[in-house]
């Protein structure tokens, strides 16, 4: 009957003389047990006549006790055995016992148990034990086995109570009297010269004992039921059903159920295998295909189900089963109130679908953050669009007369170079609904580069600068040339015929301006490694500027006649923000007699990217030029971007080249 038990101190942590039913509350699986006549427990010392810690003490119910709803209380067949394990735990080795006459050596420890009246607690009731032969004898004393420092774990099986309570007058048609109660006792003993001295004892709650026929008695369907290691619980084993009496899950209800807490679901990932991410696309997909649809159940299955209220809205679980078939399940079939019989019928987890809603709203919310984030963007795009315009307002208020804004920001110039070199800078000029590209000359020590810079909207002007602040138009276009620094006493590249140009039409030049959308300055840089210092006159030329449309730019340019072909164009455009420039397309006109297509295979950079801009142009290799720049937002447009959005996303410039030979 007694065994030593080494691993239960994970189970068995503190005892104390009068609390060890809260350390193991966990471990008792029926009933509830408290102290017993604690003023009688007596001391243990060991060898030395050092006192030792209080005995842990502890009971569990192992069987024969189920616990009644009607009564209220734990009920025992007197014919069927019940069956308890007693654990101990002894601190140190005891060697005496202190008693009412001094301390006595301890002969050994003994384990009683036996019954007490609820209502008279000095009544005992003996207790049985069934033997081998299945006779019954009273039961002993029992011998046990204490190891200092160790839990000892004892079992006391096929008991039985020696008679009933006085409750068995208790059938049908008759009238009850008062119930009566039993308890039982356990308790552990040291033995000294045949003298039982307590060291620890429990006793239990009411119990009922009835006779060894149940069914004569009613509510014999209780046993069924027990009460939980946990206190107010109840444990049925089996499966439970509400308004049915063929219950297939843990717990079936055939009507409305009200949770008025929270419903728990297991969640730790301890316990969980194969994890991985599930396609919120998919879902979104899924929950877009599920049908949403209003109904009304049948009378004569509602009536059977339990349901009240047979309108509702929800969803069909055979469309449901072929876009989710985990969330659908068939459970046999179910007879209907009127005789008929729906076979297989389908019920649907609502959870599953649940989840489904889960994925698909992370799946939305993606789609609205970018939603936003391209929003975001066009207000910004139209926030720049109406600074544009209103800047392009105040070109209404300038005068209809000739004005020149002479006025330009200032150009950071290099001076620790010792080569020579001149800048041609351009000013805005608008004169009856016309509008030039003008530029004037000025000496300035710089690289071996030859700049025409254009600015598109007046600028204020800083630093050193001997540049008039009005400027004289003159008659006509004037070509690029370099006859200030260059001899010009020969003509390259003048065929006999001269192309015709095309000058503006009314109608083009009515349209607003929009060259300031993205330009912050245009550059042409004439190279040539064999100039010398010069100074220029600073007498001003206008190239004129074609507008065909709002965002579409043309610009006429005549090359001097006298310009050696040799010589390389380089157009600079800046920009205020970083944008990109894509030459979509090039048209070479007629080759100079020096130079052929077949010995000339002109290569160009496709798009630039960034604040500055600078192309190459091989201009005076021809008579006649072109090329098609666009300047867009990166991301925004391309080269094959529909026209339509011109001005918006996107501007057009077109530059033609041509020699001057008149």
């Amino acid at each position: 009957l007694g065994t030593t038990v080494k691993d239960c101190a994970a189970e068995v942590q503190e005892y104390d003389s009068d609390g060890q039913n809260a350390a193991l509350e966990k471990c008792c699986q029926a009933l509830t047990w408290q102290p017993y006549q604690t003023s009688e427990w007596n001391t243990l010392f060991n060898s030395n006549y050092e006192k030792l810690p209080a005995v842990g003490y502890h009971i569990v119910t192992d069987k024969g006790f189920n616990f009644s709803i009607t009564d209220d209380a734990f009920v025992c067949q007197k014919k069927n055995h019940f069956q308890i394990t007693v654990h101990v735990r002894i601190t140190g080795h005891p060697k005496y016992v202190k008693t009412q006459l001094g301390v006595k050596p301890i002969e050994k420890f003994c384990l009683k148990a036996f019954g007490i009246k609820a209502e008279g607690p000095n009544q005992t009731i003996a207790i049985e034990q069934s033997q081998s032969d299945r006779s019954k004898k009273t039961f002993h004393p029992v011998k046990v086995d204490l190891p200092g420092d160790q839990i000892t774990k004892v079992t006391l099986g096929r008991l039985h109570f020696s008679e009933t309570t006085a409750n068995n007058m208790r059938k049908k048609g008759k009238p009850n009297p008062d119930q009566r109660y039993f308890m039982l006792v356990v308790g552990l003993y040291a033995v000294s010269q045949d003298q039982f001295y307590l060291l620890s004892a429990n006793v239990s709650e009411k119990i009922i004992v009835r006779a060894s026929n149940p069914g004569q008695f009613e509510n014999d369907s209780d046993v069924l039921w027990q009460r939980g290691h946990v206190p107010e619980t109840i444990v049925y084993h089996g499966r439970v059903g509400i308004n049915t009496d063929a219950p297939d899950e843990a717990l079936v209800v055939c009507g409305n159920a009200k949770v008025m807490g929270r419903v728990m679901h297991p969640s730790d990932s301890r316990a969980k295998q194969n994890i991985r991410e599930v396609d919120t696309n998919e879902q979104l997909r899924r929950i877009t295909q599920m049908r949403l649809v209003e109904y009304d159940y049948k009378p004569e299955f509602a009536s059977v189900m339990g349901i009240k209220n047979t309108h509702e809205t929800g969803i069909i679980a055979q469309e449901v089963k072929e876009l989710l078939p985990q969330a659908v399940r068939e459970v046999g079939d179910v007879a209907c109130d009127d005789g008929e019989k729906i076979e297989n019928f389908l019920m649907v987890d609502k959870d599953q679908i649940f989840m489904e809603n889960v994925g698909a709203v992370k799946q939305l919310c993606k789609l609205t953050n970018n939603l936003e984030v391209r929003i975001e963007e066009l207000e910004q795009w139209n926030r720049k669009l109406a600074r544009l315009k209103r800047i392009n307002s105040l070109k209404s208020t300038f005068s209809e007369e000739s004005k020149v804004s002479s006025t330009s920001s200032s150009v950071l110039l290099s001076r620790s170079t010792t080569t020579a070199g001149m800048v041609f800078l351009l000013v805005y000029v608008r004169v009856t609904d016309f509008q030039f590209l003008c530029y004037y000359k000025m000496p300035i020590d710089n690289t071996a580069l030859v700049r025409i810079v254009a600015f598109f909207f007046p600028l204020a002007f800083h630093g050193e600068s001997t540049i008039s602040q009005s400027t004289q138009l003159v008659s006509r276009i004037p070509d690029v040339n370099f006859c200030d620094i260059l001899p010009c006493d020969k003509v390259y590249c003048c065929p006999i015929h001269q192309p015709k140009v095309r000058s503006p039409t009314d109608e083009e030049t009515n349209h607003p301006a929009y060259l300031f959308t993205f330009f912050s300055s245009l550059n042409l840089s004439a190279i040539s490694t064999f100039l010398q210092r010069y100074y220029l006159s600073q007498k001003p030329m206008c190239i004129n500027a074609i507008f065909s449309r709002s965002g579409n730019y043309s610009y006429v340019i005549p090359v001097s006649k006298y310009m050696p072909m040799d010589v390389e164009i380089s157009l600079e455009i800046n920009t205020t923000e970083p944008l990109i420039v894509f030459l979509c397309k090039v048209i070479i006109g007629n080759y100079c007699s020096h130079y052929s297509s077949s010995r000339n295979s002109n290569k160009f950079l496709e798009t630039t990217q960034g604040r500055q801009h600078i192309w190459t142009l091989p201009v005076a290799k021809f008579y006649d030029s072109a090329y098609y720049f666009r300047v867009a937002v990166p991301g925004f447009a391309s080269c094959l971007t529909d026209p339509y959005f011109a001005g918006i996303f996107f501007t057009d410039y077109y530059f033609y080249f041509y020699r001057q030979c008149n």
